[in-house]
């Protein structure tokens, strides 16, 4: 019986960039998510021997999220389902269906001519830099965000690089604004309530959009590289009220 073709390749297992603590990174070949379509998707996760949904509980899950307000430990709305992708990945990762062979020059080849999603589930600022620029050298393209846009401690390589092809997620107009006077692209999610700005387009895989395209078509929450304008979303996950009721403590 032939073995199974690993249907992952883990690229990175080191300390985080947030607390030292150690991760792991999996790129995951294939996926059947329809808003982001056919793209490789990268899944950053605590290393520790416990399921993403327990990091999630205990507040472990700081290593690959940061301060993220959303953190569930938060009390907050992360749209992610742990118990799902995360957690079936970790557990593949630990009984060692993902390779390892080949490392980054592998996982660059077969990220070739096709789009990358940076953090699937988890930070991309929690991953060092070169790991990333490997990975999507030979990308068609890719997409990033980052809670992370605020935090002072990384140093200046690490930051400039999050700028430049991650989008800042931002929730509100107040950090809109701080994003923007700082540089950065954003996404922004924002509630039906709100207006869009001057220079924000809905994002096109969006329910408001018609879904009329997925990120691999469209490409436009790459970072800073190339594009000026900014995207946003309505709120929307299985915890979309919770969203709703956290952005009315925030502005209160």
């Amino acid at each position: 019986m032939k073995n199974k073709k690993p249907t992952g390749q883990i690229i990175y297992q080191g300390p985080s960039m947030l607390d030292g603590s150690q991760i792991v990174v999996i790129a995951i070949t294939r996926s059947t998510n329809s808003k982001t379509g056919d793209m490789v998707q990268t899944y950053v996760l605590k290393n520790n021997g416990e399921r993403p949904t327990v990091n999630q509980q205990t507040g472990a899950d700081f290593s690959i999220c940061g301060d993220c307000k959303h953190r569930p430990a938060n009390g907050g709305a992360c749209y992610v389902v742990t118990a799902q992708g995360p957690s079936m990945v970790y557990k593949s990762f630990l009984s060692g269906n993902y390779t390892d062979a080949g490392g980054l020059l592998e996982a660059s080849k077969l990220c070739a001519g096709r789009m990358v999603r940076l953090g699937t589930y988890g930070d991309p600022a929690a991953v060092p830099f070169k790991v990333w620029k490997k990975l999507i050298k030979n990308a068609k393209g890719h997409t990033g965000y980052t809670h992370q846009w605020q935090n002072k401690n990384f140093l200046k390589p690490h930051r400039e690089f999050l700028k430049t092809y991650c989008m800042a997620s931002v929730d509100n107009q107040n950090e809109y604004l701080k994003a923007k006077n700082r540089g950065w692209r954003t996404f922004r999610v924002r509630l039906s309530t709100d207006s869009l700005n001057k220079k924000e387009a809905i994002c096109p895989a969006s329910m408001e959009a018609g879904k009329k395209l997925t990120c691999v078509d469209c490409g436009a929450c790459d970072g800073g590289q190339k594009r000026r304008g900014d995207i946003a979303i309505i709120n929307h996950g299985f915890k979309a009220k919770r969203y709703k009721i956290q952005r009315e403590l925030i502005s209160a």
